[in-house]
């Protein structure tokens, strides 16, 4: 008796990734300049995290302050753009 060999074919080259048109570009480059990585230490254990805005949650024990003591305004439901 005989084992047969099986033959993995190879895989399909990747796809190359869909470039953003260049308004949706330009508008993400500014919704990042506003944004500032900032850090401290974690309410509950005082592992040194960071976090955006100042908002921060904590990846050793799960603490995160609350949403208002950030920066900066949290956009609405209005704000954000479906396009």
């Amino acid at each position: 008796m005989t084992k047969s060999r099986m033959t993995a074919e190879p895989a399909p080259p990747p796809e190359p990734e869909p470039v953003p048109c260049p308004d949706l570009a330009a508008t993400a480059a500014a919704f990042l300049d506003g944004q500032q990585i900032t850090t401290t230490q974690c309410g509950l254990c005082g592992t040194e995290i960071a976090g955006v805005n100042g908002r921060y949650s904590c990846g050793v024990c799960g603490w995160t302050n609350p949403w208002w003591e950030g920066t900066s305004t949290l956009p609405g439901a209005t704000d954000h753009d479906q396009g």
